[in-house]
């Protein structure tokens, strides 16, 4: 958003809530920072197989562009074919990630006979955008993605399934209240609500002086989001024949079991086709919650050298000796998918064909 704009906003706001134009143009300029853009990292300072160039020969794709709900902005698409052509997944990544953090899965997906669309979202890697924008972003994106989609004839016909984490979490189950035709569904540590998100973690960490602004927050949302925050999780979910699959750690300390997740609102969920995978110990956290045993045992067990190393030299290890480090790492060992949880999402999938 543009500075002349912003102080539109700013003084329409001050208007509306009361607050000075100050307070308000300083609540704007956090909200903002929060959701700045979030771009690729130096990928030799990576562990893991999130990045395309540990996977490309296993796993083709082709790239495309498509336009998002902002004037001018488009979005960087990703589409892996599959041989059996099961469907279509449609892929939403968590904030602070980027489509190609999830490769672990769309492989995953497309082994288990499903075509993939993925994207960066606004404001991420790829995708154009000043910035991420902000909780609700992650719902419009979705929303175009499958627009989008369903205006080109190579996909309009295959069975949609949906696949989130986090803030992708949170597109997944609310965009089920607008689109009917889903299939099938799958929520990794999912949000519910991100019109009262970021309200509701301020809260947590700050008691209730972080409720003090929020006439400012919700109505700068509104400003930007227009009808998006009216959605959340359980009302995408409870408006939709999908089948629906729930994955959430016990443990997890970025979106709570008992907080801001939607298992904490399990008993307002009416329908019928919904499961849940409770992730305990090893899974039990908000990202290794998809990744196995096996990959969480490994990731403590490269910290730990990484630890021994730095105690060795004693001091901090420069760029050139982490990437020294990390050439001898599995990368796909340590980036392995939760296998059950896997298998937990292709039964429910075909549940619904």
């Amino acid at each position: 958003m543009g500075k002349n704009k912003k102080k539109m906003v700013a003084l329409l706001l001050a208007s509306l809530t009361g607050f000075s134009s100050v307070s308000v143009a300083s609540s704007v300029i956090v909200y903002d920072k929060i959701f700045s853009r979030y771009e690729r990292p130096d990928y030799s300072l990576v562990l893991g197989e999130y990045c395309y160039e540990r996977v490309q020969e296993r796993l083709p794709r082709s790239t495309f562009k498509f336009p998002s709900k902002e004037k001018g902005v488009n979005l960087q698409g990703y589409y892996y074919p599959s041989s059996q052509n099961n469907g279509l997944v449609v892929v939403a990544h968590g904030l602070h990630a980027g489509a190609d953090d999830y490769l672990p899965i769309i492989e995953y997906m497309v082994d288990s006979g499903y075509n993939v669309f993925t994207y960066d979202a606004t404001g991420t890697y790829d995708s154009e955008g000043e910035g991420t924008v902000g909780m609700c972003q992650s719902l419009v994106d979705i929303d175009y993605a499958l627009k989008y989609i369903k205006s080109q004839d190579s996909l309009k016909d295959m069975p949609l399934y949906l696949i989130g984490h986090s803030w992708g979490g949170y597109a997944v189950s609310s965009v089920l209240a607008i689109h009917k035709d889903i299939k099938g569904c799958a929520c990794i540590a999912p949000m519910n609500n991100g019109y009262t998100m970021i309200l509701e973690k301020g809260e947590e960490y700050a008691g209730k002086l972080a409720l003090m602004p929020k006439p400012i927050f919700n109505g700068y949302q509104k400003i930007l989001f227009g009808n998006y925050t009216k959605y959340s999780g359980v009302q995408g979910i409870n408006s939709s024949n999908a089948h629906v699959i729930i994955a959430q750690g016990i443990d997890d300390k970025i979106i709570t079991y008992n907080g801001q997740s939607i298992t904490a609102h399990k008993d307002s969920i009416t329908n019928p086709n919904v499961s849940y995978y409770i992730g305990k110990g090893f899974n039990g956290e908000h990202d290794n919650i998809w990744h196995s045993i096996a990959s969480v045992a490994y990731q403590k067990e490269v910290a730990s050298e990484l630890k021994l190393l730095k105690m060795q030299k004693g001091s901090d290890l420069t760029d050139d000796e982490k990437r020294e480090f990390y050439k001898t790492v599995n990368h796909n060992l340590y980036s392995q998918v939760n296998y059950p949880l896997m298998e937990q999402i292709v039964e429910t999938f075909k549940k619904n064909k």
